[in-house]
Parts: C-alpha cells; sequence; structure tokens
C-alpha cells in the first residue's frame, strides 16, 4: 500500500511538472525571457537585466517596443533610481555570483528525480529533473513541498522553515523596491517585492489586479496576467441586510437564510433553500405553503412540471408552460376563471391568493 502511494504521489507530482512546462512562475523569474519577465510587470517599468550589474530593460507601453539598454563604461545600473551610475555608488546583487546562469541543481540527477526548489518564497515549490534539467512547478495551493519525502504534502505534515518564508526572492534581485508583479494563478492577487522578499497580497472584494497598469481595477474593467483566472463573483444577495429569511428574487419556490453582518461585512455564503414541489415560499408568514396560497409575481411556470398555471393579479388569466418557462397567456371567457388544480377554466372563482388582485 505504501508504494501504491508513492507511486500515486510521484504520478501527480509529474502531472504538474508537465502541466506547468507552458507557464511561468514568479520564482522561476530570472529564468524567463525579458518578454515573459515584462509580461508580468505593468506598463513602462524599468529594471536590472538578471545575471548582469550594468544592462536594464524597460518594459514597454500600449503601443511602444521593448527596450534593451547598457550602461557606459565604470557604470552599473541603479535599478532604485532607473538610470545608471559609478559602479562604486551602486550594489549590484549580481556580484560575486560564480556564474551568470543560474545553477542547475539537475545536472548530476537521474531523470523522475525531485528536488526541493529552495528559491521558492512559500515551500511550495519542488523541481523535477528532466534530460538533466530543471522544471520548476508549485504544490496545490493547499498543499507544499516536503524535502525530506520528496512529495506534496499538508501544512500539518510538514513545517516550512520561517527562513525560507522570508528569504530573498529572486524575482526582486532584479526590480526596484515596492515593483508588483501579477500574480500567474489568480486575478485577485499579485505580488510585491519589498525589500527584495516577494510578499503576496490581494485585491479588496470586488477588485482585481490588472496587470498593465499595476494596481487593482473593478473585475469590469480588469486585464488579467494570461493564466490567472478571475475569481468566482460574489454572492451580493445579503448586501443590504441584517440577517434573516428573504424570498429568491428568481424562484417563488426558493428562499435565502442571510447571517447577520460579521465586522460590517455582509455573509456572502447565505444558505439558499427549496420548498418542496407544489409549495412556495410565504415571506409574510415565513413558510413553505401550497402555491396557490401564495402571491407571487415571479414566473410561476419556473420549477414545476404543470402545462398552465394561475397569473398573479387576475384569477381569469392564465399563462403556458414549456420548458419550466412560461411560453404564452391565455383568459378564460366571461364568468368563468381558471383554475390551476384541474388544469381549465370553471364557472367557480376559487379566489386563489395565487391569483387575487393585490389589496392597496
Amino acid at each position: 500500500m505504501k508504494q501504491a502511494r508513492g507511486i500515486l504521489t510521484l504520478l501527480a507530482l509529474l502531472c504538474l511538472a508537465v502541466g506547468a512546462l507552458g507557464g511561468s512562475t514568479i520564482d522561476d523569474f530570472e529564468y524567463l525571457s525579458v518578454q515573459e519577465m515584462c509580461a508580468l510587470l505593468p506598463w513602462e517599468t524599468s529594471f536590472l537585466r538578471p545575471s548582469t550589474c550594468d544592462n536594464w530593460v524597460s518594459c514597454p507601453a500600449n503601443g511602444t517596443s521593448l527596450e534593451h539598454g547598457a550602461c557606459a563604461t565604470g557604470l552599473y545600473y541603479n535599478k532604485q533610481l532607473g538610470r545608471c551610475n559609478l559602479a562604486a555608488s551602486v550594489q549590484c546583487p549580481y556580484t560575486g555570483v560564480e556564474a551568470t546562469a543560474p545553477i542547475n541543481l539537475c545536472a548530476n540527477e537521474t531523470d523522475g528525480t525531485f528536488l526541493q526548489d529552495t528559491s521558492s518564497s512559500n515551500c511550495r515549490g519542488y523541481i523535477l529533473c528532466q534530460g538533466r534539467t530543471q522544471i520548476h512547478a508549485d504544490c496545490p495551493s493547499e498543499l507544499i513541498f516536503n524535502p525530506r519525502s520528496r512529495s506534496c504534502v499538508y501544512h500539518n505534515q510538514y513545517t516550512c522553515p520561517e527562513s525560507q518564508m522570508t528569504h530573498t526572492s529572486p524575482a526582486c534581485r532584479a526590480l526596484p523596491n515596492n515593483t508588483r508583479l501579477a500574480h500567474t494563478e489568480h486575478c485577485e492577487r499579485y505580488y510585491e517585492c519589498v525589500n527584495e522578499i516577494l510578499h503576496t497580497r490581494e485585491c479588496a472584494p470586488q477588485k482585481a489586479y490588472d496587470v498593465n497598469r499595476g494596481y487593482c481595477v473593478d473585475i469590469e474593467q480588469v486585464a488579467c496576467y494570461a493564466t490567472a483566472a478571475l475569481p468566482e463573483p460574489e454572492n451580493t444577495f445579503c448586501l443590504n441586510s441584517t440577517g434573516g429569511y428573504y424570498a429568491d428574487d428568481q424562484s417563488c419556490s426558493h428562499y435565502y437564510i442571510c447571517g447577520r453582518p460579521v465586522n460590517g461585512n455582509h455573509d456572502t455564503q447565505p444558505q439558499h433553500l427549496s420548498c418542496a414541489l407544489g409549495q412556495y415560499f410565504d415571506i409574510e408568514k415565513l413558510s413553505c405553503r401550497d402555491r396557490l396560497n401564495v402571491r407571487c409575481v415571479l414566473d410561476r411556470c419556473v420549477g414545476n412540471n404543470m402545462s398552465y398555471v394561475n397569473v398573479a393579479d387576475d384569477c381569469q388569466k392564465y399563462a403556458r408552460c414549456s420548458g419550466g418557462v412560461t411560453a404564452g397567456t391565455g383568459r378564460c371567457p366571461e364568468n368563468y376563471y381558471f383554475d390551476e388544480r384541474s388544469q381549465g377554466c370553471t364557472p367557480t372563482n376559487h379566489h386563489y391568493i395565487a391569483c387575487s388582485p393585490r389589496i392597496a
């Protein structure tokens, strides 16, 4: 059984790693092309080209081109000032780096080896070795990588070292302080480099991070990073509620239970319940009742299997149902009234609440 679990873990990780081949991750920043770097950054961001001290890149704005530049002899690029200065006055993050290319941890590893990605800022990152090359990937959001078992595990199975949670991120070495980067999975989140440490931020409700502008905007106006998904729309049914029971505004047979606001925030996960077939929710009695004893001005064809139904405010009128919605309306002859129970016009007016005129 243990061997089977190990095989399943290996297959799960392999699928994750292969899925990451076509995407870019933040901790992968120094491995990316400058075009891919700029795709994560706001328009017109300038930064030090990774693994250099005197080369810089200026990301394009809408309609402009990406620009590369090199400082004159004896100068280093000052990423905070966005210009070249005397080398002696600039602290280059790559000074003393033995090689211009990142170290290949898979150079002497066999195919299928899983390694800890020490550049990951949240313990989710790992490396799959394939053909002596590194494939960077992340465990699913609820899991972290355990370097001892070389597998993705839950947080209660492995404690991420504090040093790894606050290390200097490769993504921030080349960027000015307070630079923001797009989140590659979630559009409502983004990263921010503060003193070369990468922090994850989240936009306010109903807002998302605009990769071009570099700040949070209304969801309707946002331009997300290519692989980032928008959050599910927030349920605003209880927005102006102080808590309680409410009739559904789309269906006569459904109702909501809103919780009380917490710290000024409305309930975004109200209970959405349904009465039994043939019953409607009565907001006055807070009860599910026989549908003919409830006045509902919504489409009474919704949620039932009848061919004809009574219509609010006129007991001589009826609606013809098709596919669970009103397909047409009709009217009984003079002195005849529609009876939903018998599915026909009768001389008897039962004065159903469902069709009786509203009393002013």
